[in-house]
């Protein structure tokens, strides 16, 4: 009951300091300042109270669920008179982040019920990793997305426990691809976890309420561009160019070369964390985006008219640090899904969570090879996000399954890192 307890108090204090972190957050950061923002911003004000679609520029292949919701608290708050009534909308993601490490705690305690602190863990990975809190800043849907392919993920686990949750399964789904095309990964996760379970009545009630929901928006795309990929985005010039040789297209596999697959930028991804080092290099660009500031939208400023305007000291500092303090976490994150995984196959409920970092890869990796470009700006870890749950999951599991001297050491190890990051965490 102490256990019990202690965790659930550990829970509290730890939304608190989300909820804290967030509104500073947003009260200072610029609402044009994110990724893409300017477009971000045309397709919420236009949507709310307009109903205008953007038609083939900006966020165009964007599902319009969160520009809705963000656009009428827009709306609201420009009524009120709010100074900057576009920091509604980026209130939201703090919202969504909070719901997210509340539901993250959920499935790791339906899961091991009888490991207090893995539940914890799981939701203080999700809350304290740098590309969740900076995400969850911005004008940006994948808050948003995280959050309900979350809700999903719990809601599949709790369904094997009560099928009473299997419709608000289905809906959550569906409206899970009305927000972002990622969040298909989680679908298909949850679907194969239903078919191994062989819950065939609840996996058919499942398949129509997702198809059914989001058809509209599908019908939309397919009758204004011709086109239902997940990733409807037609390539830029510069990125057809990557691609497009003689008037034909490149078969997948020769799109990238292979140092784009295995190379691991060292030692830069540690002492030079940010662009245009290791440019076009998977591992190293993305585990810099999710950890530091790789693309200078949050702790410095990069300016390729000014000459490639390159981190202060001080800021470079920060972002070795964050580089520093991202691999312990990231090591225990991938080893604690991978034995999650392997030992998944015959537990339905775990295999949905363990699956969906796998999907994730594959879809990622799928897009940032089908879709090059000169200078790597397809290489943004957000494009993951929806996956942070599983992720989380497995770091929970990989440091509680650790014991003695190690466990202590590496605790130790987690603290003092958290306390390290904690100036990039908090904007300005």
């Amino acid at each position: 009951m102490a256990g019990r307890l202690s965790s659930r108090n550990a829970l509290v204090a730890l939304c608190v300091f989300v909820a804290a972190l967030g509104v500073w957050n947003v009260a200072r950061y610029p609402p044009g300042d994110g990724y893409d923002a300017s477009d971000h911003l045309a397709y919420a004000d236009g949507l709310i109270p307009g109903w205008r679609l953007p038609h083939g520029i900006g966020e165009y292949y964007q599902p319009p669920g969160w520009y809705a919701l963000a656009g009428a608290a827009d709306w609201v708050a420009r009524r009120l008179g709010a100074g900057e009534p576009h920091r509604a909308g980026m209130a939201l993601g703090v919202l969504f982040l909070l719901g997210t490490v509340v539901l993250t705690w959920r499935i790791g305690r339906e899961l091991w019920p009888d490991r207090e602190w893995l539940a914890f863990a799981a939701a203080a990975f999700v809350a304290l990793l740098p590309r969740t809190v900076q995400m969850a800043t911005m004008f940006q849907p994948e808050l948003m997305a995280l959050f309900v392919c979350t809700l999903a993920l719990w809601l599949c686990v709790r369904s094997f426990a009560d099928r009473r949750y299997t419709i608000a399964l289905g809906i959550a789904l569906g409206a899970a691809q009305l927000v972002m095309a990622a969040t298909l990964w989680t679908v298909a996760a949850v679907f194969i976890a239903l078919a191994v379970g062989r819950r065939w009545r609840q996996l058919l009630v499942v398949l129509v309420l997702a198809i059914v929901i989001p058809l509209p928006w599908y019908v939309h795309e397919q009758l204004t561009y011709s086109g239902l990929a997940p990733f409807p985005r037609p390539p830029t010039p510069s990125a057809r160019a990557g691609h497009v040789e003689s008037g034909k297209a490149k078969p997948l596999w020769e799109r990238r070369p292979a140092r784009f697959y295995y190379g691991l930028g060292v030692p830069a991804v540690f002492t030079h964390p940010y662009r245009p080092s290791f440019q076009n290099l998977a591992i190293p660009t993305t585990y810099s985006e999710l950890w530091g500031d790789y693309f200078a939208h949050w702790s410095w400023t990069f300016d390729p008219s000014a000459g490639e305007t390159k981190p202060t000291r001080g800021e470079r500092r920060q972002l070795t640090i964050q580089s520093l303090v991202g691999l312990l976490p990231t090591v225990l994150a991938v080893v604690g899904w991978l034995a999650v995984l392997r030992r998944s196959r015959r537990d339905p409920p775990r295999l949905a969570v363990a699956l969906l970092p796998l999907f994730g890869l594959a879809g990622y990796l799928y897009f940032v090879v089908a879709y090059p470009s000169p200078d790597g700006d397809v290489l943004k870890a957000s494009y993951m996000l929806t996956t942070a749950a599983g992720w989380a999951i497995g770091f929970g599991y990989a440091l509680t399954r650790l014991r003695g001297k190690v466990l202590a050491t590496v605790v130790l190890v987690l603290a003092v890192s958290a306390v390290a990051e904690l100036p990039f965490l908090v904007y300005g």
